[in-house]
């Protein structure tokens, strides 16, 4: 037998709870040993809850838990980041694996955890961290073994996709398809950590540290949202036979890294095209396997559930590595030098900084009391300082990349 404790009830743990509940004899049958959940931690024992539990079985006291001997794996769904810190560090010390779909800590502590892991000789693994259901990140795992990994890319954020996706078929404003998605539970009631990059952001850093086997921080990623699209850049958009999706995107060459989450225009036979409204889809470039590309529900209960349990089978089954596998490659950030082709729809303004603005870009437009111009190959830092010493907000303008 194999006990496992559920660290909070929320939409991914109650998916747990079903897949489990649905699958135990299968499970039993694949590894040899029943699966079951000795203890739930709660906040609020009490609560009335849609799925099926064992009497007894919910807690609000984590020490029950983590001092239980029997209890092997710890599932943390919190996605709290204090507590969710103490319960992984405090998991780990008591000799317990850890599974986690929580991004905001493993982004914060990624490096904490891998040694603690270590050293104490038990696994660490965050598969539904990045993608949702996505399997990716033990895809990642095992090519860095015998690849140097010299690019990732991904549509990362499911929130993001379904908006920019509904703008680009429907041709509606961003606040109109925003107010859609919260309805439909797309969207959280402040959209902030979506809409303005920090979740993509936080998933490329736990993707880029490990891949490429350096430490990349939050810090070392340039952000951009796409909270300051309206329906002009849509249209001018569609116009160029291409859409716009919210990318995040690190690239390596020799030890200089560049690591960038930005609106990104593609054209539509371009392979992120295809990928639409919640779905993700994540690519990585490796010396000796070439492009590898994943796809799939990037969100939502059972996907990340399932996401989940992938990494519970791996830790009872001892298919997965308990040593650091982060690398000590020591990294230049070059985001200063990154260059493009870039797309800039910016209000009207004074004449003066219309005339700087011009001269980025031979390509211009005037329409609905906006100016929209082309840039290429240009350095990015060029344009966005440029935009500082106009004291633009972001409101003013918006910014994409044109992916040729």
């Amino acid at each position: 037998m194999v006990n496992i404790a559920l660290l909070g009830l929320g939409t991914v743990g109650t998916g747990v709870v079903e897949i489990l509940n649905e699958r135990r004899n299968s499970l039993k049958l694949l590894t040899g040993k029943d699966i079951v959940i000795k203890k739930i931690l709660v906040n609020n024992i009490n609560k009335k809850r849609d799925v099926n539990l064992r009497e007894g079985i919910l807690t609000d006291d984590f020490n029950s838990i983590v001092k239980d001997e029997e209890i092997d794996i710890l599932i943390e769904v919190t996605g709290d980041l204090e507590n969710s810190y103490k319960y992984i560090t405090e998991g780990i010390n008591n000799k317990k694996n850890i599974v986690t779909a929580n991004k905001s800590v493993v982004s914060k502590y990624f490096e904490e955890f891998s040694q603690l892991a270590a050293k104490n000789n038990v696994s660490f693994l965050y598969e539904s961290s990045v993608a949702g259901g996505i399997p990716v990140i033990k895809p990642l795992r095992e090519q860095i073994k015998i690849n140097d990994i010299n690019r990732i890319q991904g549509i990362l954020n499911g929130t993001c996709n379904y908006i920019l996706t509904r703008m680009i078929e429907e041709g509606k404003d961003y606040g109109e398809i925003l107010k859609m998605a919260q309805e439909l539970g797309y969207a959280e009631a402040d959209p902030t950590d979506d809409v303005e990059g920090h979740d993509t952001l936080r998933k490329l850093r736990i993707l880029a540290t490990l891949g490429l086997q350096g430490k990349i921080t939050e810090e070392d990623i340039l952000l951009y949202g796409i909270s300051n699209i309206d329906k002009l850049d849509i249209d001018y958009i569609k116009d160029m036979n291409s859409t716009v999706k919210l990318i995040g995107e690190v690239n390596l060459e020799a030890d200089k890294f560049t690591a960038i989450v930005q609106p990104t225009i593609v054209r539509r036979d371009d392979y992120f095209a295809s990928v639409n409204m919640a779905y993700n889809s994540v690519a990585f470039e490796g010396n000796n396997v070439g492009e590898l590309k994943f796809y799939g529900a990037g969100a939502g209960k059972l996907p990340t559930a399932n996401a989940v349990l992938t990494d519970v089978l791996d830790i009872i089954r001892e298919s997965n590595n308990r040593e650091n596998e982060l690398g000590h490659r020591e990294l230049i950030n070059n985001n200063k030098n990154i260059i493009g082709d870039y797309y800039l729809r910016v209000s009207y303004m004074g004449e003066k900084g219309l005339e700087e603005i011009e001269k980025l870009g031979e390509e211009k437009i005037c329409k609905d009391g906006s100016l929209i111009i082309l840039i290429k190959e240009t350095k990015l830092k060029d344009i966005t300082n440029l935009l500082n010493k106009l004291k633009l907000e972001k409101k003013d303008y918006f910014l994409a990349r044109i992916l040729n």
